[in-house]
């Protein structure tokens, strides 16, 4: 009775929290369009939603961060459940399976978001300038997803939940990988080959499955501008077609 009654108020301002950061990212981005990015200030982005400077920096460093989003990450705070789950070994226990998975969350975050990113799109074509920071940022995705992969694969080599048939298909990828640097040592999945250039040192395996990942995303956002849906079944069948092709490479 008691753990229930105190976690109610938490859980009602943690989403209070993540409105406030939804608004002020919002703010930013109206006046980005209305007067352009260069004449919004904080104190403007403040003054639109009513808080404070101290408030605004309880969740951004700058104005940048408030309409771009942080620099370190490109996922979203709705995305963090998701990512905790796949590096923890889940949900299914089977690595392809789980990949799937955080991809299409991320992705179905995304579209939840249409409007705003059709937003972001006018303000880039506005000011070409923050198409070119937003560009620098991109190159944390495939970064952030080799290093989600290998806390899995690090985690996950006592796993004996894991499914053979998905270790097997990451197998095939690795396995080709590997062999196009002449790093056969690596078999394992998890032990680590080099430092990836921010310290974090990450195996074949994950750099493979990290490039897997970004092109999966690309190929489902080209494929859902044109038609409205689901991103899980668009996945799924780049993932199985992957798993066609190496199989008929190595039959």
């Amino acid at each position: 009775m008691d753990s229930t009654s105190s976690s109610e108020p938490e859980g009602l301002r943690e989403r209070k929290k993540r409105e406030r950061g939804q608004a002020l990212r919002q703010a930013a981005l109206d006046l980005a369009l209305e007067n352009g990015y260069a004449n919004v200030t904080v104190e403007d982005i403040c003054e639109r939603c009513g808080v404070s400077r101290r408030t605004f920096f309880n969740y951004f460093s700058s104005k940048e961060e408030a309409l771009l989003g942080r620099a370190d990450t490109v996922f979203d705070d709705e995305d963090q459940p998701d990512i905790a789950a796949f590096e923890a070994g889940g949900p299914d226990g089977r690595l392809l399976s789980d990949l799937q998975h955080l991809l299409a969350s991320v992705v179905r975050t995304r579209l939840n978001k249409r409007e705003e990113m059709h937003q972001y799109h006018l303000l880039m074509k506005q000011d070409p300038s923050l198409m070119q920071v937003q560009m620098s940022r991109m190159g944390n995705n495939e970064r952030l997803f080799r290093e989600m992969i290998q806390r899995r694969l690090d985690g996950g080599a006592t796993d004996s939940g894991t499914s053979a048939t998905d270790e097997n298909s990451a197998s095939d990828v690795n396995r080709r990988a590997t062999s196009a640097t002449n790093s056969s040592s690596d078999d394992s999945g998890s032990g680590h080959c080099h430092d990836d250039g921010d310290g974090v040192p990450v195996s074949i395996r994950a750099e493979a499955l990290a490039a897997l990942a970004m092109m999966s995303i690309k190929a489902t956002f080209l494929r859902l501008r044109k038609v409205e849906g689901d991103p899980a079944p668009v996945i799924k069948e780049l993932f199985d077609e992957l798993r066609d092709i190496f199989e008929e490479e190595t039959a």
